[in-house]
């Protein structure tokens, strides 16, 4: 039979100053021995490995030493090296899992009743206390509130939630913290040199990092990692057992992204798919990188609020000192906002492409209080002069027909036309009308011609069997259409809607119109104005947009 015992269990502490990251229960539950105000039951909450079950056991130690009770347990005596061993007859540590009917507590207090063997208290650790039934935790009720003076409980759970307030409210409880990272690699270190296993300060955190606050997670992983590389644990050994991807993979891509040099991104992630890299890992890898670097940015490189190792923390504050605090906020909720699409999207490696390009061209652009202070700088004389700022483009061959004024009709305000013989002009001024009023309508129209044939008749003509004729034939889109048209000539209007099988004429319109957008889209382009502003703002144009258009 083999006598090894596992670092875990090699390793437990045995006093309360051996407990890593829980002063705040130690200290409390030390005074409270010094002070003789020792309670009836106790409760110990928190995530799993982080000492709970310990520090009951030695708490237990220090109620029952010979010596005692004691802060700091002897260790030698029987009592102490039975309870160690988990054999003492008046500490009974009891599996609330395996235990958690009513009939196992009524067994519990037949036996709470009798006095100890030998020690000074009989003690009952239950662990995983919160997978005892309602019926069970009923049961311990009267008990727990008023047991023997002899009989003290020490409850220990994981889900404290799934506990009964009637149980918590008669129990001191104590809510355990996850254990930070950088206490856990200092621990692992005086783990590794007692082993005789030699392994970097990286490799210890990429440890502590993997276990999430869990000091038995953490010494799990070391007893694997022992085991898989011998007695020299190398870095890339290690990501390789714990699948953690290469840190040189995930610096190759930021800089890129910070160099803004789109080429070198696709190229890293290339390289990252070959390989053989899981993608969605890789995303969030590089989003944990971006927030400690962000960190690194606004708060300084705090132990506290960033746990890496110091030559991963060396480069950091290098990228750091080279990009702007708004950049790289950008960046960050960019990278962030991408998660829904990279959890769920069947080619990770599109998505990943696309938050990181997008991440490139967003450092391209500029910040809007840098915008402001170049318009107002534009616009106080830094630019353009006054006299080309006021120079107004040139006027087209054929200027637009000058809007009717409006005339009194009923006590409203209308836009009249004034009386003479029938232009195409009516009709285009019309349709631009009705855009203004109702743009679905105008849409429809301009399938069509629109045109004013006598004084009081409009006459629209759609293609004949069209969808858009028999709309615009329906009651109700007729009254509107003899509505808009009495506003806009400013008297009582007519409208006729015919079938056309004639489009040359619409064909002719739509011509003119697309003519004399270029000749506005032309004049935009070289008015001094926007060619300074452009200029200033090292941009271009991607659209022009004319009133018409």
């Amino acid at each position: 039979m083999s006598s090894y015992k596992v670092i875990a269990r090699k390793c437990r502490p045995q006093l309360f100053e051996n407990v890593v990251g829980q002063q705040h229960v130690t200290r409390t539950l030390k005074n409270a021995i010094r002070d003789k105000r020792i309670a009836h039951a106790f409760l110990f909450t928190g995530e799993r490995g982080v000492g709970k079950t310990s520090i009951a056991r030695i708490l237990a130690k220090a109620l029952n030493c010979h010596t005692g009770p004691t802060e700091s347990p002897c260790g030698e005596c029987v009592s102490c090296r039975e309870i160690t061993a988990g054999n003492s007859l008046d500490v009974h540590e009891i599996d609330g899992a395996s235990n958690t009917g009513v009939d196992d507590i009524r067994t519990l207090r037949e036996n709470i009743k009798y006095l100890p063997s030998r020690d000074r208290y009989k003690i009952y650790i239950i662990d995983e206390v919160h997978m005892l039934s309602t019926s069970a935790f009923n049961a311990l009720l009267k008990t727990l509130e008023e047991p023997p003076e002899h009989v003290i409980f020490m409850f220990a759970t994981t889900e404290p939630h799934k506990i009964p307030d009637t149980i918590i409210s008669r129990c001191l409880r104590f809510d355990f913290k996850r254990i930070p990272i950088k206490e856990i690699a200092a621990h692992l270190t005086e783990i590794a040199r007692n082993e005789e296993v030699t392994i970097s300060q990286r490799g210890l955190f990429l440890i502590a990092r993997e276990s999430d606050g869990s000091m038995r997670d953490a010494q799990t992983l070391l007893e694997r990692a022992i085991a898989y590389c011998g007695g020299t644990v190398k870095d890339e050994d290690l990501e390789e057992l714990l699948g953690h991807i290469d840190r040189r993979f995930l610096y190759r891509v930021l800089e890129a992204v910070l160099e803004e040099n789109a080429q070198e991104v696709i190229e890293g992630l290339s390289e990252v798919y070959e390989y053989g890299v899981d993608l969605k890992q890789f995303y969030f890898s590089f989003l944990e990188l971006l927030r400690d670097l962000l960190v690194i940015k606004s708060a300084g490189s705090s132990a506290r609020l960033v746990d890496l190792a110091d030559e991963d923390l060396k480069q950091l504050e290098g990228f750091a000192g080279r990009v702007s605090l708004e950049e790289l906020l950008r960046c960050f909720r960019l990278c962030f906002a991408s998660e829904p699409e990279m959890v769920r999207s069947r080619f990770p490696r599109i998505a990943l492409e696309l938050c990181l390009l997008e991440m490139v061209h967003c450092k391209q652009a500029m910040l809007l209080d840098e915008a402001i202070d170049k318009i107002e700088s534009l616009a106080s004389g830094g630019g353009v002069s006054p006299a080309a700022a006021s120079v107004a483009p040139p006027q087209p061959s054929a200027p637009p027909r000058k809007r009717p004024q409006p005339a009194e009709q009923g006590g409203a305000a209308v836009e009249a036309a004034p009386a003479g013989a029938p232009s195409d002009s009516d009709g285009e001024a019309l349709l631009s009308f009705i855009a203004k009023k109702h743009p679905p309508t105008a849409s429809k129209l301009a399938h069509g011609s629109v045109a004013l044939t006598g004084d009081q008749t409009v006459t629209i003509s759609l293609p004949a069997g069209s969808f858009f004729l028999d709309q615009m034939k329906e009651p109700e889109n007729e009254k509107r259409l003899v509505a808009w048209c009495t506003e806009f000539f400013g008297r009582q209007m007519q409208v006729a809607i015919t079938a056309s099988r004639d489009q040359k004429k619409k064909q002719q319109v739509i011509d003119d119109r697309e003519e004399l957008k270029k000749k506005r889209q032309t004049q935009a382009m070289h008015n001094p104005v926007i060619q300074k502003v452009m200029e200033t703002f090292n941009g271009k144009i991607v659209d022009i947009r004319t009133d018409d258009a």
